[in-house]
């Protein structure tokens, strides 16, 4: 029996990426939503998302997760 290596898929929205790329450089929900012309409010529902997508509960972990899978940067 071959074993198949399962490696789940997570896709970002545009939105999404972006704010997270604007977390991996350390910047705070007010001022993402400065820097992307949303409320606060929006960005902290968008890290939330994100949180859940990726199954992490921190910054800290979304930031490693997306680093390790090479998702966090255009290529």
């Amino acid at each position: 029996m071959q074993s198949t290596s399962y490696k789940p898929e997570f896709s970002l929205s545009p939105r999404e990426k972006a704010i997270a790329q604007l977390v991996a450089q350390g910047l705070p929900n007010k001022c993402i939503a400065k820097h992307l012309n949303i409320s606060h409010w929006t960005v902290a529902t968008y890290v939330r998302r994100i949180f859940i997508k990726l199954g992490v509960c921190s910054r800290t972990a979304m930031v490693a997760f997306l680093m390790k899978e090479n998702l966090l940067w255009d290529r």
